[in-house]
């Protein structure tokens, strides 16, 4: 035990003498640098500018990244060597465009026509010249397969009665002279019905063709643009669409199996959402009609175009992009109080998104403007000589300063701009600013000293910024660490967003102790010399300020907190609170979800995020479609494809995870089966007929939608073997999920399978994968960094406050506060992602400074428990006060936007702001006069930080670190010169004389 007991005290003495050895030094530090700044303030202004605008110059370097995959997941992932694949392999050149109309029923004749309305504005767009019919992707339709010639002088009959006829139908633009066309002629719906289905004639008819004719037939089809709707049932035709009956309507999405436009199998059902089915299960109603666009982007022009908010890039050309405005533009404008219009175009997440990339200036001018006032009143008096106007102004100029500088140097060392980055001004101002409260309420006190009165400006700058500095310095570097932490990270969004942080708030400290202390000096010349605070060309002479601006109310809340510290009754209310809150905090944290959503990465009130919530309520069977994709294969892997898509199926019947698996494989089985000789596939699996087979479908009615899903080594001909195989894709549907509990089960189900395929270079890939990836780390991601957080903090107060009690209560309150942060925020639906996650790890940093600044108050404050703890508010809590008060009413307009990025901020940091003054102002100092650590040295004459003057505290001066009688600061009066002091100040005329043991200085 005696053993144990030495060693404590020796760790003890050692850590009181490492503090001792930091503080001592930085008092001298800043002491001489109060003075320094002083004298010569417009020299450090000038070198403040200097160096702002040569860090300024980072700019040159500056990037904005926009890739999901390149910021909320490890570089090196699967993901992202597949993303380089695909680029090489399968880079997508087309855009969908799609369009919901939400009605109480669209399968009505009058919804019908509003849709074709709508579809023909925006048949009729020009841009550049070209139409939609110009820049449109195309898909060979398969009309020959299933047309006969239409009989001539039949003009009585209302259905569609065709002979064979090649040419028949799409080519007939010139019908012949003794040819009568119907005026209206309704579709035969029966003959693309399920009954009529392959019963036309057409698989007889292609037999008789000759090998030469049929490739010339297919490779000449005719092609039509990618558009799909309901329109496409009536062909487009005008006349039918309007003349069409609600019954006609019904038995078409009810009966047709085939697109009458494309001849290929459709299910026009699925373009239905909120379908309204009778007891037979006909469909006989729906809230909502989808309609889909595809166009292709050329080889020449093409430009990247971001996607924003980090969720993906997408090729496109400048054609492109104006007709997807012209697009938005008419979809919003189509909106009736009958038919509700709503649009995603392939620009639509860029547009929105990118909008909200950057900070809202409104709110950002709205916060700074009402934290402005506030400061105003809180840094100085409320009479015309004292207010601090401009040395607000400087101090909020300090801030944007330190963003640029903190952009720019990031952008130096290589680091982008993210979206994240959007919340930084908020971030500087609120917690940049606390530092100025705690230099000037350190003035404050060092003005209140009997002691400093007579000293110069210089002299008595030197005190109180030798007081300030070094309680700045402790916040300062434990939020640089507690921020720093977060570059050790997996994630190059978060490791970006940290590094420019942490380098924003250190260049925030440090211009607030040289470029705010040159202007504060300057505005204490200006008081001195009685210039007017608004308008310094007015003189007061022998200005006295009125009783009301005396008054200090910091001063009064400190009395009557003084008596509720004596009270019993109060101390348990606080206990009893703190731990209500707490235990709602844990519930909250055990519930909490983790979800990273990058649609919330929209605006709220965006048409965007409108079409989105209509679609996942409409549409709730329609999740995520990914393509699995292989490498090279010949006919030996045939095998693999049938295994693993007999997996894919099993796996869908058991309606956990996938709800559909389109494969290229399960439709060649069954060309082969029904076109062929061969019994089974393994008949063709091999050198010789594998790749006339595979060429044979492809260029087939049933096979043709395929070709896309290849890629080969050289050009896929008719009638002629199909080449080496490149690449493969085939495409399979997830149902909805729920969350990261849903869709990580399901991802990783899939990858297992595709990779007991063994098929060479095989993997599925979906840009969501992105967002499914950053579910699965971002846990982690939160505890590790809350963790590195928690150690930076107790190592850097440890070795600033030599104190392991106090030490250990600070990260208690610290601990207790992000439990309550986060279990609050569950009740306030916030998940964990990405931004509640960065956020999270910040409010460390805030919370840490209420309670270190009163735990370090309280160690260099004497007396007894109760004494200390409510001197420890009266000198440092004004200032802890002011600057939690500034940080709320800095983020208090994002309240009000419809930004995810800003609202999660603003709900965090209410959170942390209100309890982190509770617990560092009530909380802590409760404790503290209970059980908080007493120096049995209590004899000296040393108090506490900033040297406070009030009917509570004695008036004297002493150090801002514990028990340091070797390094006080002292004013000698003749009468104490035998005070026995191992370090002596001795001011003189012209310097102060510092005596030192080992050393002596004069400064």
């Amino acid at each position: 035990t005696s053993t144990r007991e030495e060693y404590i005290d020796i760790l003890m003495a050692a850590l009181k003498q490492t503090s001792t050895f930091f503080i001592s030094k930085l008092e001298v530090a800043f002491l001489r640098w109060g003075r320094f700044v002083s004298v010569h303030p417009y020299h450090v202004i000038l070198a403040s500018l200097i160096i702002t605008a040569l860090s300024s110059l980072g700019f040159l370097n500056f990037r904005i990244e926009s890739k999901a995959n390149l910021l909320w997941i490890p570089l090196e992932s699967e993901y992202n060597s597949n993303t380089d694949w695909l680029e090489n392999n399968f880079e997508k050149d087309t855009r969908d465009e799609l369009v919901v109309f939400e009605s109480e029923n669209v399968l009505t004749p009058d919804s019908l026509k509003q849709i074709f309305q709508v579809h023909k504005a925006v048949a009729s767009v020009e841009v550049d010249g070209k139409t939609f019919a110009d820049i449109c992707a195309r898909v060979p339709i398969a009309d020959i397969f299933q047309t006969k010639r239409r009989r001539k002088r039949e003009v009585s009959n209302l259905t569609e009665d065709y002979e064979y006829d090649f040419w028949g139908g799409e080519y007939n633009e010139y019908p012949e002279e003794d040819e009568i066309l119907p005026t209206v002629q309704r579709i035969n719906f029966e003959k693309y019905s399920e009954q009529n289905k392959g019963i036309n004639g057409s698989e007889d008819i292609l037999e008789e063709i000759p090998d030469n004719i049929y490739c010339d037939l297919v490779t000449t089809l005719n092609e039509k643009c990618i558009q799909t709707s309901l329109l496409e049932i009536w062909k487009y035709r005008e006349e039918l669409i309007n003349s069409a009956t609600q019954q006609e309507i019904l038995d078409a999405v009810n009966l047709l199996v085939r697109s009458p436009w494309y001849g290929y199998d459709a299910d026009y059902s699925s373009l239905l959402g909120g379908i309204v089915r009778n007891s037979s299960g006909h469909i006989v109603g729906a809230k909502s009609a989808q309609m889909v666009w595809v166009v292709e982007v050329p080889d020449d022009g093409r430009v990247i175009s971001s996607q924003g908010s980090g969720v993906a890039l997408e090729i496109a050309d400048p054609t492109t992009l104006a007709w997807e405005a012209e697009l938005i533009q008419i979809a919003q404008n189509s909106t009736r109080d009958e038919l509700q219009v709503m649009v995603n175009a392939a620009r639509s997440f860029g547009d929105v998104s990118t909008e909200a990339i950057f900070f809202d200036a409104t709110l950002m001018a709205g916060g700074y403007i009402i934290m402005f006032i506030y400061t105003i009143v809180m840094l100085g008096k409320l009479n015309t000589l004292e207010v601090r106007l401009y040395l607000t102004i400087s101090g909020i100029i300090s801030v944007g300063m330190g963003l640029i500088i903190a952009i720019g140097l990031s952008s130096l060392l290589g680091y982008p701009y993210t979206p994240i980055h959007a919340i930084l001004p908020f971030l500087c101002l609120g917690i940049g600013i606390d530092d100025m409260f705690v230099i000037v309420q350190c003035w404050s006190n060092m003005q209140k000293d009997p002691l400093n009165a007579g000293l110069s400006l210089p002299d008595r700058m030197g005190i109180a910024l030798k007081h300030a500095g070094v309680s700045v310095t402790v916040t300062s570097l434990t939020d640089v660490f507690a921020f720093g932490v977060g570059a050790v990270t997996q994630m190059p969004g978060l490791e970006s967003f940290s590094v420019c942080t942490a380098i924003g708030l250190g260049s925030i400290y440090l211009l607030q102790v040289s470029w705010f202390v040159a202007w504060l000096s300057l505005d204490e010349r200006r008081i001195a010399t009685g210039r007017d605070g608004l308008l310094m060309c007015v003189v007061h002479k022998d200005y006295k300020p009125s009783t009301c601006c005396k008054q200090n109310l910091g001063d009064i809340v400190v009395k009557k907190y003084a008596k509720l510290l004596s009270s019993v009754i109060f101390k348990f209310l606080v206990i009893v609170f703190t731990l209500g809150m707490l235990g709602f905090g844990i519930w909250g944290s055990i519930l909490i979800r983790q979800k990273f959503d990058p649609v919330l990465l929209l605006p709220s009130d965006s048409y965007l995020r409108e079409w989105l919530n209509v679609h996942d309520e409409l549409y709730p069977e329609n999740g995520w479609g990914a393509e699995i994709y292989t490498g090279e294969f010949d006919h030996s892997d045939l095998y693999k494809f049938e295994e693993l898509t007999n997996n894919l199926e099993e796996l869908k019947n058991t309606r956990t995870h996938i709800r559909g698996v389109q494969s290229w494989w399960s439709k060649l089985k069954k060309y082969s089966k029904e076109e062929t000789n061969f019994t089974t596939w393994e008949d063709f699996a091999n050198p010789n007929d594998f790749p006339v087979i595979l060429s044979d479908f492809l260029y087939s009615p049933l096979g043709s939608n395929f070709k896309s899903n290849f890629r080969f080594y050289d050009e896929l001909l008719c009638n002629q073997a199909a080449p080496k195989i490149k690449a493969s894709k085939f495409k399979i549907d997830y149902l909805v999920f729920n969350g990261p509990e849903e869709h990580i089960p399901a991802k990783r189900k899939i990858e297992e399978l595709v990779k007991s395929s063994n098929l060479t270079r095989a993997f599925s890939h979906v840009q969501v994968y992105a967002a499914w990836e950053t579910d699965e780390i971002i846990g982690f991601e939160l505890w590790r960094n809350i963790g590195l957080a928690m150690v930076c903090v107790f190592i850097v107060t440890l070795i600033l406050l030599a104190n392991i009690p106090i030490c250990l209560m600070v990260l208690t309150i610290v601990i207790i506060t992000l439990a309550n942060i986060i279990g609050f925020l569950h009740f306030w639906d916030i998940t964990i992602d990405i931004i509640s996650c960065i956020n999270i790890v910040l409010a460390i940093g805030l919370c840490v400074d209420y309670s270190v600044h009163i735990g370090h108050a309280f160690l260099v404050a004497k007396g007894s428990r109760r004494e200390k703890a409510v001197k420890a508010v009266a000198t440092i809590g004004p200032a802890v006060f002011n600057g939690g008060m500034t940080t709320f009413l800095a983020l208090v307009m994002l309240g009000a936007s419809t930004s995810h990025v800003f609202v999660t901020f603003f709900k965090v940091f209410v959170l942390t702001v209100l309890f982190g003054l509770f617990h560092g102002l009530v909380l802590f100092p409760v404790v503290l006069s209970m059980v908080g650590p007493v120096d049995k040295s209590d004899d000296s004459a040393c108090q506490s930080v900033g040297s406070a003057s009030t009917d509570i505290s004695p008036s004297s001066s002493g150090a801002s670190s514990p028990n340091r009688a070797p390094n006080r600061i002292i004013v000698i009066e003749p009468e104490k010169k035998n005070n026995p002091l191992e370090n002596t100040w001795i001011r003189n005329n012209a310097s102060w004389n510092v005596t030192m043991p080992g050393s002596d200085f004069i400064y």
